[in-house]
């Protein structure tokens, strides 16, 4: 079942989501000295072994292609540890009290992690907060600034491949996004 529920989740992950311009196999140049996308979590070339016609029902049902899948899912880039990011996404609240949230998941998507299998480890970053943050819905993005840490956390939910030593977790806004991302990128170059 979980393969089966893997190439599904895989499938609209990299076709039907936001992160799907991550399936482009235009090859960029990943930044090494800060994160402002998920799609810079992602080792380069992570799914190359996907056919470029597409997927077929055979590629689903080979148990290569399917553990091909799940190894992806665990790769991160090491040569970020430290590195400054801004990240928007969405909470998964882990460690609550009333509407104080103290430890949270960060997922590109709405709704990310109510579901099983969770999201790629690559994915899912951890969240401890040393001041607690007001609770978000599901619906409510956020946007999260700190410095990134390759040393993941294993949750009750999930693993998660990195975690965010945070500044700050403020509410999603375009404006608010250019400018923090503008702070960053200007500081790298």
């Amino acid at each position: 079942m979980r393969h089966s529920l893997t190439g599904f989740v895989l499938c609209f992950l990299l076709f039907a989501s936001p992160l799907g311009a991550m399936a482009a196999r235009a090859e960029t140049a990943l930044p090494t000295t800060y994160v402002t996308d998920w799609a810079h979590l992602m080792p380069a070339g992570l799914y190359d072994f996907i056919p470029l016609e597409g997927m077929s029902a055979s590629d689903w049902a080979d148990p290569d292609f399917q553990q091909k899948i799940l190894d992806a899912e665990r790769k991160i880039r090491p040569e970020l540890n430290e590195v400054a990011v801004v990240l928007p996404g969405y909470m998964v609240p882990l460690v609550y009290e009333g509407a104080d949230v103290f430890e949270f998941l960060l997922v590109p998507s709405a709704g990310q992690c109510i579901h099983v299998p969770p999201p790629p480890v690559n994915q899912t970053i951890f969240i401890k907060l040393k001041e607690p943050t007001r609770m978000r819905t599901y619906w409510e993005p956020v946007i999260v600034q700190g410095q990134l840490s390759t040393t993941g956390a294993a949750t009750e939910y999930t693993d998660t491949g990195y975690r965010i030593l945070v500044d700050e977790v403020v509410d999603f806004s375009f404006d608010e996004l250019d400018i923090r991302l503008s702070a960053v990128e200007g500081a790298a170059n």
